[in-house]
């Protein structure tokens, strides 16, 4: 524990950028488990700040897509605008298994399913949902890389 900062420390060194990767998180379908864990990485729990991420409220400010939930059919072109507004060098990152896979939610009528099956993917983060360690774990291995 940080006592400084009254939060978990971050495991292991952490590499200084110039600045910290910017996250935009986007619900796209399901029971928003898995956005509420990423959520709580911005609460006084967790170092994320710490670790190098920030989450932005633009994609123009992004650097990595977290998408969270099977991508629902009125939810896939809303994925494609964000894509689109994120500077060049974006990621797009498969949290928990809705996104991954479709998870309780295969492609059908109301759903296209996960990503897996739509685009290519530069990480998964399997769960249901993911814990935030599990989440802060993934996004700090992505970036050592």
């Amino acid at each position: 524990m940080d006592a400084t900062r009254g939060r978990a420390s971050v495991e292991g060194e952490v590499p200084r950028r110039e600045r910290p990767i910017g996250l935009y998180v986007l619900e796209t379908g399901g029971c928003e488990g898995c956005f509420m864990e990423i959520e709580s990485l911005n609460g006084s729990a967790f170092a994320l700040e710490q670790a190098g991420f920030v989450c932005v409220s633009d994609p123009a400010d992004a650097d990595w897509l977290l998408l969270t939930g099977a991508v629902t059919r009125v939810c896939a072109e809303m994925v494609d605008r964000v894509w689109r507004a994120m500077p060049p060098g974006r990621s797009l990152i498969a949290v928990g298994a809705c996104a991954v896979d479709g998870g309780p939610f295969p492609a059908g009528y109301a759903t296209l399913g996960g990503l897996q099956a739509l685009t290519p993917v530069r990480r998964s983060i399997a769960g249901c949902p993911p814990s935030p360690d599990d989440i802060l774990r993934a996004l700090q291995e992505l970036a050592q890389v």
